[in-house]
């Protein structure tokens, strides 16, 4: 798993990176996955926040106990086009710390190694460290069994936060590599909301979700107010996605969304194959820009899998909200806390 986790950062953009870690550290210990690698990437903050925030939740959640590894530093701002206006101004007063290669040659390595099956690969934030893996030609495609990318729209409208951070690395993986590659987009993570009542399953203070508790309560605030209005534009009443009928009420929980797409298919429906595009920005204005990932032709719910450059596989819909969120809340409390005292949270920008 790649990710930008922020939850234990005022300043971050959201939580649920660090939800998403937790649920799969719960999937490992019920055998359903086998975590073997978590990589860092800036993304919803810079990667000085976002490295600081996976070594306090690992801790917390004795991330290491559990799977007898610990996380690895990637690319960060330096390396991304900063697509949040206020972010970028405040990353050109405070540059980012320096990248890590330590994400992308943990990648490389997994995928040479020829004693292990070869790796499914869920990219939770900006792509860019397993594109950087990519275009070094080190990397052994047949050791990657399939990419999963939380990102992507569908509407023509402007893309998410991950893809637009670094549309050039997802251009890369989505239509230069030959790998089977499923999208989790904007309008599928719509249709799950987490709303106050949900925090009240959490076995607080015994589970080290609770950490995230204040600011899961953040979220539930300032979302609907500054996000969620754009979602639900994008998920129009008369078309194929109908968003959570709570997206007033709650924060979209996306990467824990784009995690149970691949633990939990079944809970999905209407998958399938896209042929798609993301268009490079017009060289007078330079990354970032407005344009989209374009949707060139629909194959329905086959394909023969011959030439994956292009393709993606897509999950339209959600079976049922409640089921998902009944399935996120349970993993959520079967990860116990190292201690009962959570960690501070950082101050991020608002500190310093």
């Amino acid at each position: 798993i790649d990710t930008d986790t922020s939850g234990l950062v005022w300043s971050g953009l959201d939580c649920d990176d660090d939800l998403a870690v937790l649920a799969a550290l719960a999937l490992h210990k019920r055998q359903i996955i086998s975590l073997d690698g978590i990589s860092i990437c800036g993304g919803n903050a810079p990667l000085f926040h976002t490295w600081k925030d996976i070594l306090a939740l690992w801790k917390h959640a004795d991330g290491f106990q559990i799977t007898n590894m610990q996380p690895v530093k990637g690319y960060g701002w330096r390396s991304m086009q900063v697509a949040v206006s206020w972010l970028s101004w405040y990353n050109r007063v405070r540059p980012d710390e320096m990248d890590s290669e330590n994400a992308s040659i943990a990648i490389i390595e997994r995928s040479r190694d020829k004693s292990l099956d070869p790796v499914h690969i869920l990219m939770l934030g900006p792509p860019t460290n397993l594109a950087r893996a990519i275009d070094s030609d080190l990397l052994d495609q047949s050791g990657i069994s399939h990419v999963y990318l939380m990102g992507g729209e569908l509407t023509h409208q402007q893309l998410d936060l991950n893809f637009r951070t670094d549309r050039a690395s997802a251009r890369t993986i989505i239509e230069e590599s030959n790998t089977p590659t499923t999208v989790i987009p904007i309008q599928t993570c719509a249709q799950t909301i987490v709303t106050e009542s949900y925090l009240e399953r959490l076995d607080c203070p015994s589970v080290a979700a609770c950490a995230l508790l204040p600011k899961m309560k953040q979220q539930i605030k300032l979302m609907p107010r500054f996000v969620n209005q754009a979602v639900k534009k994008r998920c129009t009443i008369d078309g194929p996605w109908r968003p959570s009928p709570n997206l007033d009420s709650g924060f979209i929980p996306w990467d824990l969304v784009a995690l149970l797409a691949i633990t939990h298919e079944e809970e999905f429906i209407e998958w399938k194959y896209h042929r798609v595009s993301i268009p490079p920005c017009d060289d007078r204005i330079g990354e970032p820009c407005d344009s989209t990932m374009i949707i060139n032709e629909d194959f329905g719910e086959t394909f023969d899998g011959r030439d994956w450059k292009g393709v993606v596989r897509i999950p339209h819909k959600v079976r049922d909200e409640e089921k998902l969120l009944d399935v996120m809340f349970t993993l959520l409390n079967e990860v116990p806390a190292t201690s009962q005292q959570p960690p501070a949270l950082f101050f991020g920008f608002y500190g310093e």
